[in-house]
């Protein structure tokens, strides 16, 4: 591989991270007033993510992330998974983490580990859908 495509390349893969990073960074923020039992609660509701997100935040994400990271958004977004979201649970906020996977003192909650795992899941999945709605009315 010559010089230049290496380049290219580190140049890319520092941009992924550093979208990565910022998508990381903001979930924890938004997640910093959240409970272990508001988590229970929205499983238990199954509460939809993005319709309580606030307006603010909504903006934020399409005005100022979308067109900065547009590109790395449309190629990398596939690879945001549900398991992925849940290992940077595990890391950053466990207390979370273990409500979802059933774990400590939520072992006895009265839903299954797998409708926890769903209720994840169709969040992750739904957050992206309305992420790729704005970017294809915006293209």
């Amino acid at each position: 591989m010559e010089l230049k495509q290496q380049i290219k390349r580190f140049v890319e893969n520092l941009a992924v991270q550093f979208a990565v990073d910022a998508v990381r960074s903001y979930l924890l923020h938004r997640l910093e007033n959240i409970t272990a039992a508001d988590c229970y609660t929205a499983i238990k509701n199954k509460v939809n993510l993005w319709q309580i997100t606030p307006d603010s935040d909504k903006t934020y994400i399409i005005k100022k992330i979308l067109p900065r990271f547009r590109k790395l958004v449309i190629r990398y977004m596939d690879d945001i998974t549900p398991q992925l979201v849940l290992e940077w649970l595990r890391r950053d906020r466990p207390d979370l983490a273990d409500v979802i996977e059933k774990k400590n003192q939520w072992a006895y909650a009265d839903y299954e580990k797998e409708e926890a795992y769903k209720w994840l899941a169709s969040q992750v999945e739904n957050i992206k859908a309305n992420i790729k709605a704005v970017l294809s009315r915006a293209s």
